[in-house]
């Protein structure tokens, strides 16, 4: 069972390239102001400078954050820090948070050590508009945690 949750990857590749177009716009109007005004706006360069950094990091966010399972474990991550992950073997159960819970915890992974691991669903946009005016709705990777769980038990046989 291979399957990856990145619901806002193409939106953050949309409005990358939107900032790439508004950088080189900008760039090129800093130039020609330069050349036919005033060399000292020169300065202001920092700004097409800046929309191509957000650039990077919406191009670098839609490649990176996502929840992936995988036959022997899942992966999830955002745009920052760095991805983590939990092997099906460690995995004693997965735990669905009850409602009123933390708007973006997805669900709760107890291990076999007793220890629990709270999945947050850094994988969707907190900038998304969907995101911000209702609360995510974070069915489909709890129902993609759960059925890996229970791919990953009836593969090796054990019962818990």
């Amino acid at each position: 069972m291979n399957r990856v949750i990145r619901r806002e990857g193409n939106i953050s590749k949309f409005i990358g390239w939107m900032l790439v177009v508004m950088a080189i716009l900008a760039f090129i109007t800093v130039i020609i102001l330069a050349i036919f005004a005033e060399p000292a706006l020169l300065l202001f360069l920092f700004g097409p400078v800046i929309l191509l950094i957000g650039a990077w990091v919406n191009f670098h966010m839609g490649a990176r954050a996502r929840l992936e399972i995988t036959p022997e474990e899942f992966i999830w991550c955002g745009f920052t820090g760095r991805p983590r992950r939990i092997a099906w073997r460690d995995l004693d159960r997965i735990l669905i948070p009850a409602p009123g819970s933390r708007p973006r915890l997805a669900a709760a992974a107890r291990l076999r050590n007793g220890r629990i691991v709270e999945v947050d669903s850094l994988w969707l946009s907190p900038t998304n508009p969907a995101n911000i005016l209702t609360p995510p709705d974070h069915g489909e990777a709890q129902r993609a945690l759960i059925d890996g769980h229970k791919a990953y038990l009836a593969r090796t046989s054990w019962t818990p």
